[in-house]
């Protein structure tokens, strides 16, 4: 295997939908820590990235020379790029093997593998050189963990759940050579959240357990990555960073005498540890995107989120007072969530002065139930599937049943005017100032393409409401089952749900 030569493939956003979020980053971790670990096993192979959300394109590379392509998505990667998929479907030499990874592969693998020859389903570093090992030596692929294929049946293999100790895989600078100036450099520290919010898909591609590396370990990949691109400010990935005190004191100390700025995921608690808050701070830790999603207790109820809804206003406001900058994903599409309650929520997070709301949308795979046998917050049929804006989140996905998703998306919209506005009237330290303003501009980037997809919508939604507003649902799921009736069913004989072990694993 030393004459491997292996491409690996970040799709990137649709022209006319960026992200606008201000925590948009120039690279997703995800791929790197996949091809850096390959590298690392297979050191005489030759391993190339391509990087779409920096312009590069797959066609600018020597397509028909590769072993392997490696491929991560979200669905609106995947459903932006289908062309660019179907280049690399052309272009592939003979034998060349297409894996495809990444969110879009894992929750929905059926769709993956109309241009993929397998899908990985979970963590992809193991699983890919398992994979390549099992190819290049002819051996089965039955104990290739996380893996889902087309059997010799034309039936769907979804092969068992692997979850792994703590994999110290550092993302090789090398692969990040070609990188623009970055104004965040991804990286992990951990993996694995024992919460089970139930929008939350990013424990069913990590897991439950808290996995951590080691502080020396991570000091190592950081330094690395400044060392390579000049940048030294990091968005920490993990689920959520702050489970272990004890960690996050250790790596506040590791990180002391480096000039480093970082964001990181955690919950609303942490600002109950003033102590721990303040000693991030003093190592850069000033920016957190935190788990808010709501301040309406039923909203909370509903996503299975344990915090105390009476407290979040108290803990936002605490983190304000020190300077710290709270992210937070704000989520609409529960049939609670009128327009009214809709822009009382936009208000709510100007006054509990949250500094980068990003509202967005309730979204949903179809199958995941039936398919895994894991929870849904939203029914198959009232998804908007196989579309460029599919699970982009700021972009209605769904049929809600007391609105139009048109009406949902002018919400989504008009929320950023009320949170702007209110926040402009309480928020007077110039610095705070200057960073609304520069995530307002952040936020007009995608304006454009929420009308766009206003115009959209209501195009789709005409046939599935009445004069009132309100869904007529029994012909939408009538329309659904004609067009995915004969998917559920070549589905259901793959089916994972009745697997306990499998679901035990695998469900959020």
């Amino acid at each position: 295997m030393t004459n491997l030569r292996i491409l690996c493939v970040q799709l990137g956003f649709h022209e006319a939908y960026p992200d606008a979020s201000t925590l948009a980053t120039t690279y997703n971790d995800g791929i790197y820590y996949v091809a850096s670990f390959v590298q690392q096993e297979f050191p005489d192979a030759r391993v190339e990235m391509c990087q779409m959300f920096w312009g590069e394109k797959p066609e600018d590379f020597p397509l028909a020379t590769y072993d392997y392509i490696l491929i991560s998505a979200l669905a609106t990667h995947f459903w932006s790029n289908i062309e660019t998929i179907e280049l690399i479907q052309r272009a592939r030499r003979p034998g060349c093997v297409v894996i495809m990874g990444g969110p879009h592969a894992a929750f929905a693998p059926y769709e993956a593998l109309r241009y993929a020859d397998y899908a990985v389903i979970a963590e992809g570093e193991i699983p890919a050189v398992q994979l390549i090992n099992a190819l290049e030596n002819g051996e089965p692929l039955t104990e290739v963990d996380n893996l889902a294929y087309i059997g010799a049946d034309g039936d769907l293999v979804v092969n068992k759940i692997a979850r792994y100790g703590n994999i110290a895989t550092a993302i090789n600078p090398k692969f990040l050579a070609g990188a623009p100036k970055l104004h965040w450099a991804t990286v992990s520290m951990s993996r694995g959240c024992p919460f089970a919010c139930s929008f939350c898909y990013a424990i069913r591609l990590l897991g439950r357990r808290f996995r951590t590396k080691t502080a020396e370990d991570v000091r190592s990949e950081l330094d690395a990555i400044y060392a390579q691109t000049g940048c030294n400010r990091f968005y920490v990935t993990d689920l959520n960073f702050t489970t272990r005190k004890d960690y996050c004191r250790e790596i506040a100390e590791t990180f002391r005498d480096r000039d480093y700025k970082f964001i990181a995921m955690s919950r609303v608690n942490h600002a109950d540890d003033l102590d721990l808050v303040l000693d991030l701070k003093r190592s850069g830790f000033d920016e957190y995107c935190l788990g808010v999603e709501s301040e309406d207790p039923s909203v909370l109820q509903a996503f299975n989120k344990r915090v105390d809804p009476s407290e979040q206003t108290r803990r936002l406001l605490r983190f304000a007072e020190n300077d710290i900058a709270i992210h937070s994903a704000i989520i609409f599409g529960l049939d609670v969530q009128d327009r009214p309650a809709i822009e009382a929520t936009a208000r709510w997070c100007a006054e509990a002065r949250i500094m980068h709301p990003v509202f967005v949308c309730l979204a949903e795979y179809p199958f995941q139930n039936l398919l895994y046998g894991a929870r849904q917050d939203v029914e198959d049929h009232r998804i908007i599937m196989e579309v460029p804006t599919y699970q982009h989140y700021s972009f209605v996905g769904i049929f809600p049943r007391e609105m139009r998703p048109s009406e949902l998306q002018r919400g989504i919209l008009d929320s950023y005017d009320i949170f702007f506005r209110r926040a402009f009237e309480i928020e007077t330290r110039p610095q705070r100032r200057a960073r609304l303003k520069a995530y307002s501009r952040s936020v007009d980037r995608g304006r454009e393409g929420m009308r766009q997809h206003i115009h959209f919508l209501e195009q789709l939604e005409k046939p599935y409401y009445t004069a009132a507003g309100t869904l007529r649902e029994d012909l939408l799921k009538a329309d659904f089952d004609a067009r995915h009736g004969e998917l559920r069913e070549w589905l259901a004989r793959s089916s994972k749900s009745t697997d306990v072990e499998f679901v035990k694993r695998y469900a959020r």
